[in-house]
């Protein structure tokens, strides 16, 4: 048990000695000061006279839910205030004193359960359905921008990360490509493609995934390929130069980098971003010229994110929350959980295709 009004003394030493071990700049210990001694502020206010191992954790809930509903702070920034005050409230000195165990972030943060009805409609706002993304994809196709439309293919495919898919090499799509440098394409146009994801192309992550593609998102990286050979004529005023093709086709065989901007280097993040933001401005254009009836507004609502929760919500329709987890890179199921709703009826329809399993 520790006394709130000694939490200061503690406070002094624990930034002292921090402070030593760690070389922090003065801003951050000014920053750091705050955050803690406002929680501090906020136990003597509400009449807590001491931590022990009993209250701290629902203290801290308290104040975290404090600051996102009374203070109006952002949830990034109350997370910077509670992994401050974690750091300190599990500092040796202090948790000697307090005698709990380790709290981690995950402790205090309050779970609520949903019911299904829900549970889809959060879905659908962070993700678009199989028609909407289809939707997506065809108004792309219809703009003739083939390097474009295999990027999106591959983003709603794979549910990889934006960084993940800039960083993309060609041989991480695990197929043999040929002499021409192109993919051969399986003999199933139903097989799903791995696509392996290197450990430092993706977050905070320490091995190495595996994600997916479709048969027809590998016909499309084909196309981009070929695309980047032949478009060459568009800057010879559409005269045929064969040194100059077979040079192209030659950078092409040899080339690393999946997909390339408009001067043959690997695309960057802002340049993906802008792709798509681009083709959800022309997909709003042809609702409104074709008289679509369409609750979506894709320039508002659609991004990089938003493609990548559309994988995982389709992934989540069909496979496990382990095995979504898996392919998403979430190091903690409860991230996987958000993609994911229970149908009631889905479940029983389920059971009755497996009842003799039950007899």
């Amino acid at each position: 048990m520790i006394e709130v009004d000694e939490l200061k003394d503690y406070l002094d030493e624990y930034l002292e000695e921090k402070q030593e071990v760690k070389n922090l700049t003065e801003e951050t210990i000014k920053k750091q000061t705050f955050n803690i001694s406002k929680f501090i502020e906020y136990l003597e206010d509400e009449g807590i006279d001491e931590l022990n191992d009993k209250n701290v954790k629902k203290q801290l809930r308290h104040y975290r839910r404090y600051c996102l509903k009374k203070r109006g702070n952002k949830r990034t920034t109350v997370k910077t205030y509670m992994m401050n005050i974690l750091e300190f409230i599990n500092s040796e000195d202090v948790q000697e004193e307090i005698q709990h165990d380790p709290i981690k972030m995950k402790d205090i943060i309050e779970v609520k359960t949903e019911d299904p009805e829900t549970a889809k409609k959060r879905i659908e706002k962070i993700s678009l359905t199989w028609q909407q993304s289809d939707f997506f994809l065809d108004t792309i196709q219809q703009s003739g921008n083939i390097r474009d439309y295999a990027i999106c293919r591959t983003f709603i495919d794979s549910g990889m990360r934006l960084k993940e898919l800039v960083l993309l090499n060609k041989d991480d799509i695990q197929v043999p490509i040929d002499e021409k440098g192109f993919y051969v394409l399986p003999d199933d146009p139903n097989d799903f493609i791995d696509v392996y994801l290197r450990a430092e192309t993706t977050k905070g992550e320490s091995k190495d995934r595996t994600t997916f593609i479709t048969y027809d998102t590998l016909v499309s990286l084909n196309d981009m390929m070929m695309d980047r050979i032949t478009k060459l004529r568009k800057n010879t005023h559409d005269v045929y130069r064969p040194v100059i093709q077979r040079n192209k086709a030659a950078e092409e065989i040899n080339r690393e980098e999946l997909f390339t901007n408009i001067k043959g280097n690997r695309i960057g993040k802002r340049g993906v971003q802008d792709i798509i933001k681009k083709h959800a401005r022309e997909c709003d254009e042809r609702i409104k010229s074709e008289g679509i009836d369409c609750p979506v507004n894709y320039a508002k609502n659609v991004s990089v994110h938003i493609l990548r929760h559309t994988a995982l919500s389709h992934y989540a329709e069909i496979l496990t929350v382990a095995e979504v987890q898996s392919i998403a890179g979430h190091s903690n199921s409860q991230t996987t959980d958000k993609y994911i709703h229970i149908d009631r009826e889905q479940m029983k329809q389920k059971l009755k295709v497996n009842s003799r399993r039950f007899n």
